[in-house]
């Protein structure tokens, strides 16, 4: 999610003078806000390197996971290469700079504008690059520090939350379709019965780099964990659709069931349900709107299978 950057008046010097430790050839060249998530803020340096800064703890974690995993991972897609991490002048832990990675970020919407989610190309690359990622051996990630993730545990800590701050600000027909959802997907064995594996975590279209009519590069793996393989369908599913989800599984000689729909459909519902939770947690009332809206969209949609950008 990119959000509008914010940063201290003096943020400028603050990083210039960071820099005299890790590039001071570049200290002086030019330097320009690029965005920012809810963790971390992104900086351009000399046109041709990112700086990301981090802005609270989780952000700073996301750094440390990335300086430890990315350097073992090879995909044919470029990624982030760090050359640098360092004390963070604006925040918590280190922050680090890396050579830009090709491509553009694109919103769903373009995506669907452009035809993307319907030329092969993109589902060649996308399925290529989960067969890499998940075939990373899962111990090896776990003695780099990737967390294990028990996503049966974990959904259902999120549960009280969701029926406490969420489930009140919806109609009654969606709070039932809501609770239905996570019910069942809680109460099903098969839905925990996966071989753990090393997650990208967050593969959402937005960190699908693109030039062109390719995707070139990918970003943003501060969520890699060791989990269900099948959450990294997660964000195609809710944004390019449930064609672009059966071919890329389709390219990977993998099945698609009417089991992978049903993970699929909950997971779409409930990371906008988290996102308020989390919204409300720390005081970002846009956030909150946002998510709740896209809660009730999805909701409206079934739970938007087959339909981008909702």
């Amino acid at each position: 999610m990119i959000r509008n950057v914010s940063l201290p008046d003096d943020w400028e010097p603050r990083i210039r003078e960071s820099l005299d430790g890790v590039l001071p050839e570049l200290r002086t060249a030019p330097l320009r806000t690029l965005g920012a998530g809810l963790d971390n803020v992104t900086l351009l340096l000399n046109e041709q390197l990112v700086l990301r800064l981090p802005k609270n703890a989780d952000g700073a974690e996301s750094v440390d996971r990335e300086a430890r995993l990315l350097p073992e991972l090879a995909l044919d897609l470029a990624i982030p290469r760090f050359l640098f991490t360092a004390p963070n002048p604006l925040g918590p832990g280190s922050f680090c700079g890396y050579p830009l990675v090709p491509g553009e970020v694109l919103s769903p919407e373009q995506w669907h504008a452009r035809g993307l989610v319907s030329r092969l190309g993109p589902v060649e690359r996308v399925a290529a690059a989960l067969d890499a990622i998940h075939d990373f051996p899962a111990d090896e990630a776990e003695k780099l520090g990737m967390p294990a993730w028990d996503l049966r545990e974990d959904f259902t800590e999120d549960l009280a939350a969701v029926r406490e701050e969420v489930l009140p600000r919806l109609e009654a027909g969606e709070r039932r379709a809501l609770l239905a959802a996570w019910e069942g997907y809680l109460e099903d064995d098969g839905n925990f019965a996966y071989l753990p594996t090393l997650t990208h975590g967050d593969l959402s279209l937005d960190h699908l780099l693109v030039t062109g009519e390719e995707i070139t590069g990918l970003i943003d793996f501060g969520d890699a964990e060791v989990g269900d393989p099948d959450y990294d369908l997660a964000y195609l599913w809710a944004e390019a659709g449930e064609d672009f989800v059966r071919r890329v599984q389709a390219c990977r000689g993998l099945p698609f069931t009417g089991g992978l729909a049903r993970k699929l459909d909950f997971w779409a519902l409930a990371d906008p349900a988290r996102d308020a939770v989390y919204g409300l947690e720390i005081g970002e009332p846009d956030l909150v709107d946002d998510a709740l809206r896209t809660l009730r969209a999805r909701l409206a949609a079934g739970t938007g299978r087959g339909r981008g950008g909702v």
